[in-house]
């Protein structure tokens, strides 16, 4: 089985906020939330815009193949 990395952008962001939660004031529900949440939620949305763009990538190439196969078959 494969091995999972640690996300280095989750890794720099805990960094930076340090060791201790802090209560942040979420200005949309006007209730305390704790920056680990949140960091948690921005961590899992990070994951999920990164398989959709490896999603739209591998797309691509194969529509590019696709289309050097077809014009390579058909001259």
């Amino acid at each position: 089985m494969t091995e999972r990395r640690p996300d280095r952008l989750a890794v720099a962001l805990r960094r930076m906020l340090g060791a201790h939660p802090r209560q942040v004031e979420d200005p949309r529900a006007h209730a305390p939330l704790e920056v680990g949440s949140r960091l948690d939620a921005l961590e899992r949305e990070v994951g999920e815009v990164r398989t959709r763009v490896n999603a739209l990538f591998f797309a691509v190439i194969s529509v590019a193949i696709g289309d050097l196969v077809v014009r390579a078959v058909h001259p």
